[in-house]
């Protein structure tokens, strides 16, 4: 069925607490009762539009010329009206077929991606971590619920421009002239000429070199490439005029900075983890608030992109050691029985 995903692994969810694994489990049977339906569905679908091919042809048919090898019924003949009435019916039974499915494939489509997320955060878990359920209060609200639900909706929009903010903030110019130092040091010691060439072995100067690929046109077949040998000119070039170069980068580098606006790494990191914090907890009660308005007999469902860890109300914890067996670390004693 289109949108079908399901968790393969047989104890993914061997990780999730209690009530998470039967949230889970209660998804996949809702997506299994979607996928039955629409198969069932798609029967009588194509049933439907067999039957208006059929009645179309045998309209087709029946107003066909008689020299031609048809009927010559007219529009108001007794069996085109019959036949139309037929197509009428069955084009009817189609659209409501069709109307039918369309919220079950939505609906289809939401879970599937529901459980294909649960399953990616169950893969991307910390290592030797399981899930402990984490228990929060229904947050308060003014107003009727899907106004709560969709205010933090909203909220979570706003954390996520925060969010691609911080990615998007500059480098300060003294990271920046760092990183240019290196890129112009490695690019001056990779353009240094050997001179001991001449010193040693009397032999020219050697200059440093670089192989390139190349494109080769006009050649029978599919494209081909080459590489080249090239004298290693940029490398050169800053070797000879390394304070300079770094000099003038300095200056562009100055020209183009926002420090007022920069982010060191470790800002982007804490900035970053912040807002993180602040999307899940605002994603926990989103679902807390669906949860309700649900049990109110409000229209609503979970987003297909909402955060497995707060529709499932867990969080990743250490795992506990596993238990002790009898025998263990005795491999290699012998026990002896009686005298």
């Amino acid at each position: 069925m289109p949108g079908m995903m399901t968790i393969n692994a047989a104890d993914a969810l061997d990780v999730l607490p209690p009530a998470a694994r039967e949230q889970v489990e209660a998804m996949k049977l809702r997506a299994e009762e979607l996928g039955a339906l629409y198969r069932e569905n798609f029967a009588s679908e194509q049933a439907a539009r067999i039957s208006i091919v059929k009645s179309e042809q045998r309209i087709a048919e029946l107003q066909k010329p008689r020299s031609m090898g048809g009927y010559g019924c007219d529009d108001d003949s007794q069996q085109v009206v019959a036949e139309r009435r037929k197509l009428d019916r069955a084009r009817a039974d189609l659209a409501r077929l069709l109307a039918a499915q369309a919220p079950r494939d939505a609906e289809n489509a939401r879970l599937g991606r529901l459980l294909q997320n649960i399953e990616a955060a169950i893969a991307a878990r910390p290592a030797g971590t399981v899930a402990q359920t984490v228990e929060i209060e229904v947050p308060n609200f003014k107003g009727n619920v899907l106004d709560a639900i969709e205010a933090r909706r909203r909220r979570l929009r706003e954390l996520e421009s925060d969010r691609a903010r911080c990615r998007a903030a500059p480098w300060p110019s003294a990271t920046a002239k760092a990183r240019m130092r290196e890129q112009i040091e490695t690019l001056a010691e990779s353009g240094r000429p050997d001179a001991t060439a001449p010193v040693e072995h009397n032999e020219p100067i050697g200059f440093p070199t670089q192989s390139r690929q190349v494109e080769i046109y006009n050649v029978p077949g599919a494209a081909a490439i080459g590489f080249v040998e090239q004298p290693n000119s940029i490398g050169l070039i800053a070797w000879l005029f390394k304070d300079a170069l770094i000099a003038a980068l300095d200056r562009e580098i100055d020209e183009a900075a926002d420090d007022g606006e920069a982010l060191t790494i470790d800002q982007r990191r804490e900035q970053e983890a912040e807002v993180l914090r602040d999307m899940l907890a605002t994603a926990r009660e989103e679902v807390m608030l669906v949860d309700r308005a649900e049990k109110q007999g409000q229209h609503v469902a979970h987003r297909a992109d909402i955060d497995p860890l707060a529709l499932l109300s867990i969080a990743w914890t250490v795992a506990p050691p596993p238990a002790a067996r009898e025998g263990d670390g005795e491999a290699g004693l012998v026990r002896t029985i009686g005298p």
